[in-house]
């Protein structure tokens, strides 16, 4: 018999909407945001951020419980956190909440946890309704969907270098009418660099259009080996030129499409990684 698994959180995140809802139904799993009776399920996976009153359901329910560590650090203050302020975060977090096992975003926040427990590092999957757009000939739209508040200082050089090139910078338009993805981030501080998901670049891969990135270590773990990495201005002009060729461009998509992680692949092994917990 299949284990009866509850998928709960605060309901409100990005995050929550992807790890919670989207693979919380593609495991078949009950999805309960705030929810405060989970008598009837044999186990609950906790998402990102998790306030007192379900730390308290959780442990009136006694049963095993997963924390999907996503994004979990406070924000924004945590995004210029150093790597001590990080570690001890983190650290005295998993101390305080005792989870049964961990998701992780990546392998560096399993590292730095010293978690020794039950794990899966569990990339985050694209967007279900993203699917490889068309190579066009000629570079027309570069895009970025997200905050402004993580793009900050890079949206107006980006805005620039696209004006420079006759091209048109798309933020939080329709991702697949670009041909060019962004997923820059201003923030330097630990978290922001060493454990944020790999989100947006999955949302690319998916796309299958070349990516412009941060050197994040998600981006780098989970990439198809043909993204651009950038750390300053003049890095991201060398890379938009170096996009500019037709044919490159095509290769490119085709390595992002096959790295792509999608949604049924990654809730299988989830779903597999879960029913095998010994608890």
């Amino acid at each position: 018999m299949k284990a009866r698994i509850a998928v709960t959180g605060k309901g409100t995140s990005g995050s929550w909407k992807v790890r919670g809802v989207q693979l919380g139904t593609a495991i078949e799993a009950d999805v309960l945001p705030r929810h405060s009776d989970f008598s009837g399920h044999d186990l609950v996976v906790a998402i990102k951020r998790i306030p007192p009153e379900l730390v308290e359901a959780l442990k009136r329910s006694k049963k095993p419980w997963v924390w999907d560590i996503v994004d979990a650090w406070p924000q924004p203050v945590g995004n210029s956190w150093s790597e001590i302020e990080a570690v001890m975060w983190l650290r005295a977090e998993i101390d305080r909440l005792k989870p049964a096992a961990i998701v992780f975003p990546n392998s560096q926040m399993l590292h730095d946890s010293l978690w020794s427990g039950p794990y899966l590092v569990l990339p985050h999957h694209a967007w279900p309704k993203y699917h490889p757009v068309k190579t066009r000939q000629m570079v027309h739209t570069v895009g970025y969907e997200g905050g402004d508040r993580y793009l900050g200082y890079w949206h107006q050089i980006i805005e620039w270098e696209c004006k420079k090139r006759g091209w048109y910078f798309s933020f939080n338009g329709n991702m697949e009418d670009c041909d060019i993805g962004i997923a820059l981030r201003c923030e330097q501080g630990y978290p922001a660099q060493h454990w944020k998901s790999n989100c947006k670049l999955a949302n690319l891969q998916a796309l299958a259009i070349p990516a412009i990135c941060s050197p994040e270590k998600s981006y780098k773990e989970f990439g198809s080996g043909a993204e651009s990495f950038v750390l300053a201005p003049e890095d991201l002009a060398k890379a938009l030129d170096g996009l500019s060729a037709y044919q490159d461009r095509v290769l490119i998509g085709a390595s992002m499409s096959r790295a792509a992680p999608r949604l049924e692949a990654v809730a299988k092994d989830y779903r597999r990684w879960l029913e095998q917990l010994n608890f």
